[in-house]
């Protein structure tokens, strides 16, 4: 029993030592961020590879989010089978996709391919969208506005990840939780 608690409260301390020295800024990150075959931005700058690992799940969260309530909006603005989707779309929304779609236009040399408008949304964008035709059907899944405010609650997370800056673990909470709420109402 003594031979089984002590090799417990090794495997203890060297986890807590493993944890410990992770964090130290010098010290290499274990996956390896590679520009190339050879070129390991780990090794060269480990406390920023580090810092990208962290927020990369932000930026997970983000990305699953704002793809979800595209296809959302297009699906409920769609339902009638009335006109197109865009059609529904407030004039004041439309106006700035189709600047983007211009801007498209412009880096054509770049390998984006063909997006659609509504792959050009941005989260404020979309919940303008969902707010402005609240009785198109939206009242019916969402339910309860108040998930529209909390979202744009996110908004400056969203954009502070986008501009690779960090964001604390109470930040990565609210937005889980935030989330977490959209997710359990409308899509159970």
């Amino acid at each position: 029993m003594m031979v089984d608690s002590k090799a417990a409260l090794f495997l203890m301390l060297g986890q807590l030592s493993n944890r410990t020295i992770r964090n130290l800024d010098n010290i290499v990150p274990s996956d390896p961020l590679l520009l190339s075959e050879s070129y390991d931005l780990a090794a060269m700058v480990p406390e920023k590879v580090r810092k990208a690992g962290e927020t990369a799940n932000a930026y997970k969260f983000f990305y699953v989010f704002e793809n979800y309530l595209r296809e959302f909006v297009v699906e409920i603005l769609s339902r009638d089978g009335v006109g197109s989707w865009w059609d529904k779309v407030p004039t004041d929304v439309q106006t700035e996709v189709l600047k983007l779609e211009e801007t498209e236009e412009i880096k054509s040399w770049m390998a984006l391919g063909s997006r659609d408008k509504s792959a050009l949304l941005t989260l404020p964008q979309l919940l303008r969208v969902i707010d402005h035709s609240w009785k198109s059907g939206f009242d019916e899944v969402v339910r309860d506005k108040s998930l529209i405010q909390s979202a744009r609650m996110l908004v400056h997370l969203r954009n502070t990840v986008c501009h690779m800056s960090e964001l604390s673990q109470e930040e990565l909470d609210r937005i889980k939780q935030t989330m977490r709420d959209w997710f359990r109402i409308v899509a159970p």
